[in-house]
């Protein structure tokens, strides 16, 4: 696990890392809603197209499936950070970080010389930042240079890690939502194999003090501390974040809601599994954590043993056809069919679904899709996306919470959850087009107010050049009418 020391001659604390997993996103329902109300204006509570980089679920999961939140920082510097629902802290590189410590990202370092507003936190003059450097839930410390900063360290269970100093500045994401002043760490993040995401760094919306929600809701900047995510199913790689209590009205079904078990992860507790009509072994009374930003599912040994069998039987038995097979080179098992081709409609006709259920009583029901995903390299064949763990809790990655709407509640320490079609939540409260109500009403006024003026114009314009002579009325002198003539024609009429 590496160190970020060198960076603008910090000194790395020794401490241990945290050993939990990786990246992602989540989302929410308003609790108030009325029925078909949508977004409201000037509501402090927004909703944001996220994308994915690296491979899709639908295709390698061997490069993850990154959601990344877009923000923006002094003189309009944009960063992609992932969305990490496992990861406590924000992070990116800044400028004096060491291209052998921070890597080349999607775009240049950030340059806080350009804000007023950035400053590094140092414990050892004031007290708030000492504060806050004690209460961050990751390895921590003070360094010990000239230049006194609170450092971190945070490790992942892939083995990647990052570390860096924290400093404060203004962050703005989303179009509907006002800056705030939060605390983030300058500091970059490698792989196992030492190598760097494209994405510029990590955005930890899981629990404590340093996380990314938690600081916008005590900014004010969000109308409640609650966030949600919702990541759409096989062959896409684009979500929706949603900050604040929203109101997705009608368009989503009403969600159920299941208590967090820990401070520290945002876990819930399943209690069972089914494949089918079958009870997975193992799978009642399992803390489960919900890291949307880690791709594949992990499971407690004698859960993942019953899951594989279960799954085989069911499905070599009836379709004979179909082969499971162990790949060494992705490590997991697949299935790979000798006659026919696993069609969309075929997986959902012949691999059974997947029903968990959540305490007290949350019953999601899951198409295969949510447990399986296409080989990389074999044409036609698909894969299990679980793996064994070596611990006794569930590590639920975002393979299993495709379209699936989870709401994570921190005020009332719960969260929702209900089967839903992200895409078309995304499509209607989050488009990529930015939604700015009043720019449109000020664009509507000015096009209205150039045609008046125009149609003025032109009509002055029609009447003074190009119109008709106005008719003229002529007076004729009596001596020229015939009156006899006339008089008889006005009797008869």
């Amino acid at each position: 696990m590496f160190v970020l020391v060198a960076y603008v001659a910090l000194v790395a604390l020794g401490a241990h890392a945290s050993g939990k997993g990786s990246f992602a996103i989540a989302v929410k329902k308003k609790p108030r809603a009325t029925a078909g109300a949508g977004r409201r204006l000037l509501s402090k509570a927004d909703a944001i197209p996220i994308h994915a980089y690296g491979g899709r679920l639908g295709n390698s999961h061997n490069e993850g499936h990154e959601f990344s939140l877009i923000i923006t920082l002094a003189g309009g510097q944009e960063f992609d950070l992932i969305m990490d629902t496992g990861s406590p802290i924000t992070y990116l590189p800044c400028f004096g970080c060491p291209p052998e410590y921070c890597g080349y990202h999607e775009h240049q370092y950030y340059d806080w010389r350009l804000s007023k507003d950035f400053r590094v936190l140092n414990p050892s003059t004031n007290a708030a930042d000492a504060a806050f450097c004690d209460a961050m839930p990751i390895s921590h410390g003070v360094s010990n240079g000239t230049l006194e900063a609170c450092m971190f360290r945070i490790g992942y269970k892939d083995d990647s890690g990052g570390g860096g100093y924290m400093v404060e500045d203004m962050v703005t994401v989303g179009d509907e939502l006002s800056p705030a002043k939060m605390i983030f760490g300058c500091g970059g993040m490698k792989r196992a194999d030492g190598s760097y995401m494209r994405q510029d760094g990590m955005a930890g919306f899981s629990r404590g003090n340093t996380a990314f929600h938690t600081q916008l809701a005590k900014a004010g900047v969000i109308d409640a501390h609650v966030f949600g995510f919702c990541s759409e199913g096989s062959g896409t790689d684009t979500a929706m974040l949603s900050l604040g209590r929203y109101n997705f009205g009608r368009n989503l079904a009403q969600l159920s809601y299941t208590r967090m078990v820990d401070n520290r992860w945002l876990s819930v507790r399943t209690m069972s599994w089914k494949l089918g009509e079958t009870t997975i072994a193992g799978s009642s009374n399992v803390v489960t954590v919900l890291d949307s930003g880690t791709t594949l599912v992990y499971l407690p040994s004698v859960m993942f043993q019953d899951f594989m069998t279960q799954l085989a039987t069911q499905v070599t038995t009836k379709h004979p056809e179909i082969e499971l097979f162990e790949d060494a080179d992705i490590g997991g098992y697949c299935f790979i069919p000798e006659t026919t081709v696993l069609t969309a409609n075929i997986r959902r006709e012949w691999f059974p679904k997947l029903t968990i259920a959540y305490d007290p009583d949350i019953k999601l029901i899951l198409p295969p899709e949510n447990y399986l995903y296409s080989h990389p390299y074999v044409p036609h064949t698909f894969c299990v996306g679980m793996r064994q763990s070596d611990d006794d809790t569930i590590l639920l990655g975002q393979q299993t919470l495709r379209n699936t709407f989870v709401e994570y509640d921190l005020e009332n320490n719960r969260v929702g959850m209900v089967v839903a079609e992200c895409e078309n939540l995304r499509k209607k409260f989050a488009p990529d087009t930015p939604h700015k109500p009043w720019r449109f009403v000020a664009i509507t006024f000015i096009l209205l107010f150039t045609a008046c003026v125009i149609g003025g114009v032109s009509f002055c314009l029609y009447v003074k050049f190009w119109s008709r002579k106005p008719f003229k009325y002529q007076v004729f002198v009596d001596e020229t009418l015939d009156k006899e003539i006339e008089m008889g024609d006005l009797a008869e009429t």
